[in-house]
């Protein structure tokens, strides 16, 4: 074993602890996201109103459960569990070492998260899923555990069969369609959120994301509301896109040919094709982390800035497919705005622009 610090916590951890065969799965590479996490959940208390009660299913080594409670106001409970009995005693001995306020109550279990959904109906404000993989397996039933109002948040590794490198995984596990694209990251964010919503559904409850961030992860935190308005407005912006790999033209519609170049088009979805986050509560994030002094935020100021249009275009495949030399972002850019379009960068990718304008002024612009 050895002590790791990452925000307020201190804990221990495996020497080996990114396998599946860990005694309990931590990864360092994570902190960043534990970070956002703790900016977001602060900014949902905040506006909640009132003390939260959360639920860490998928624990590892407890370290998100641990910085909840030191870092998150106005936190009346959390409940700690891993199914892996070695990963439990990690757990105990890292939440008792940080000195967790008793003014919350700490519940560590090890048991199967999905039975620990069932037996608690509709009692957590906050539920965070982290699995090894995809989380799809868990969300179903977390609706089940969810409040009324409340917040999800859900992790998968699988990003192969999220982005379409691998179709028919994605199909299978997911039940969406999707293929290689330029937008990929784009891809797995809408399929992952897509996969929430259709879960979330079944209890009525409606998912509208919040912020999402991709890695070597695909993660979205979003709000839930028991509501079936709220449903019902939600699936009228779930669709289907056409795509053309040949010339990346784009659209959120079925089409039988690409009417830029005439080749066939692939498509994808059932898939969400609304906002990817909420601009508002991003401000919310960024003012609560610069009033605590932290550095990173570009990514974030990113995200509040982007146009709100789905997909983005990767600029160096354009480049490519128009076989001219790479131009900076900032021109194509200036050119789209000149003509009166949104323009802007994506948090999801440093090579990502997205813009309301048509395929082909997207050509004329990367091309002059």
């Amino acid at each position: 074993m050895k002590e790791i610090k990452e925000g307020e916590a201190t804990f221990l951890v495996p020497d080996r602890s990114l396998t599946r065969k860990a005694v309990a799965f931590y990864n360092p590479e994570m902190g960043y996201q534990r970070d956002l996490t703790m900016s977001a959940l602060r900014a949902f208390q905040r506006s909640a109103g009132h003390d939260l009660s959360v639920c860490d299913p998928l624990a590892g080594t407890g370290v998100r459960s641990a910085r909840i409670a030191l870092e998150v106001p106005g936190i009346s409970g959390i409940a700690v569990n891993d199914a892996n009995p070695r990963a439990y005693g990690l757990i105990k001995k890292n939440m008792g070492g940080n000195a967790i306020a008793k003014s919350i109550r700490i519940e560590a279990t090890s048991r199967n998260a999905n039975i620990l959904f069932l037996e608690n109906p509709r009692r957590f404000d906050y539920i965070d899923i982290d699995p090894f993989g995809s989380p799809v397996s868990f969300i179903f039933n977390a609706g089940h555990a969810l409040k009324p109002r409340s917040m999800l948040a859900c992790t998968a590794t699988d990003t192969g069969a999220l982005c379409g490198a691998f179709p028919g995984t994605c199909f299978t596990r997911y039940g969406i369609r999707a293929v290689k694209t330029d937008f990929f990251k784009e891809t797995g964010i809408r399929v992952l959120t897509t996969a929430i919503m259709i879960e979330l559904a079944r209890h009525d409850i409606s998912f509208m994301p919040l912020y999402s961030h991709s890695n070597h992860y695909f993660r979205v935190i979003g709000a839930a509301r028991r509501s079936k308005s709220g449903l019902s407005s939600q699936f009228k912006k779930i669709g289907f896109v056409s795509y053309c790999g040949s010339c990346l033209f784009r659209a959120a519609r079925i089409m039988p040919e690409c009417p830029h170049c005439g080749k066939g088009l692939s498509i994808i979805g059932p898939i969400w094709l609304g906002p990817m986050h909420d601009r508002d509560f991003c401000l919310k994030m960024l003012d609560d982390l610069r009033s605590r002094g932290y550095g990173r935020t570009k990514e974030l100021e990113t995200c509040i800035g982007e146009a709100c249009v789905p997909f983005y275009y990767d600029l160096p495949r354009v480049f490519r497919a128009l076989r001219k030399p790479p131009r900076r972002m900032e021109d194509v850019m200036m050119i789209l705005r000149d003509s009166w379009h949104a323009a802007s960068r994506t948090h999801l990718s440093p090579t990502g622009l997205i813009t309301d304008a048509p395929h082909a002024e997207v050509l004329r612009a990367a091309g002059n």
